[in-house]
């Protein structure tokens, strides 16, 4: 007797996931789904696949600790076992996604079945040079083929007037350099986010036209700082209501706004470019910092 006469019979099946961020672990991802006998594996756990349909994402699907497929948005489901009909004598008991990054997920599948061992840190690290040119590349192709521009015109005038040369900018990227540090503006959902050096958090803004003001001010006081020239006076600086936050990179220490607009800084200078360009234009800006 096999279990092709249990046709009708309904499995069920544990499955959870990794949390991918702060905030994503509040509440449990565990869920429980039943499946037919006679279903593949390939279709039940494209069933029990998460709810996280972010492209570019790569997962590695777990069937009883031991990995069974690659799953992304992009691909779907990639077994890596045999993709037989689930019975009540091999049906897993759970299915657990490993979250593997933004590992590129076909490179992902190839080298699992090339015998590689699912070691999300090892295989992240492998990768990293990959993903890298990748995403270089599709960054200078977004600077030659679309036409728009992260930092406006008055914002990007104002930063070569500086003294800054931009190595890319595109439509949601702008990176330049600042006195030997590489600074990085990007535009995160709806916020600006600025980052230099080895990628140490300065800034996240909104609305744009008040992040740009902001990095003007940020660019224009370093700028000073390196020719020697003195500290913006203190009387031009207003007095922005900040509430402390938890400490970065460093321990260095953070503020943010309550309410419109809302800003998020991180370090002293940081602070001091908020402080001097609230309730100004880049042209004031510019005028207070370089007299023109």
């Amino acid at each position: 007797m096999t279990d092709s006469f249990d046709i009708d019979i309904d499995i069920d099946i544990d499955v959870d996931r990794d949390s991918v961020a702060m905030g994503d672990d509040v509440l449990s991802h565990h869920r429980r789904i039943s499946v037919s006998v006679g279903t593949l594996l390939s279709a039940v756990l494209a069933e029990a696949a998460p709810e996280i349909r972010a492209r570019g994402w790569s997962w590695v699907a777990e069937v009883d600790g031991h990995p069974a497929a690659v799953w992304s948005v992009d691909h779907g489901v990639r077994i890596l076992v045999r993709d037989v009909p689930v019975t009540r004598g091999n049906a897993p008991r759970q299915i657990f996604f490993r979250y593997f990054v933004q590992i590129d997920p076909e490179w992902l599948y190839r080298r699992l079945v090339d015998g590689a061992e699912a070691n999300r840190y090892v295989l992240e690290r492998e990768y990293r040079p990959i993903g890298d040119r990748l995403r270089e590349e599709e960054e200078r192709r977004r600077e030659k083929e679309l036409p728009g521009r992260l930092l406006g015109v008055e914002c990007s005038a104002a930063l070569r007037g500086l003294g800054v040369d931009f190595d890319l900018h595109n439509d949601r990227l702008a990176r330049f350099g600042v006195a030997g540090s590489t600074w990085r503006v990007r535009r995160m959902d709806t916020m600006t986010v600025t980052d230099h050096g080895r990628n140490r958090f300065l800034s996240s803004i909104r609305p744009a036209a008040v992040a740009e003001v902001w990095l003007a001010a940020a660019v224009g006081q370093r700028v000073r700082e390196v020719r020697g020239l003195p500290r913006t006076p203190d009387h031009l600086l207003s007095q922005p209501d900040l509430y402390p936050m938890s400490r970065g990179v460093a321990g260095e220490p953070r503020w943010t706004t309550r309410g419109h607009p809302t800003v998020q800084l991180t370090g002293d200078d940081a602070v001091n470019a908020y402080r001097l360009s609230m309730g100004r234009t880049i042209g004031e800006i510019m005028q207070i910092l370089t007299g023109r």
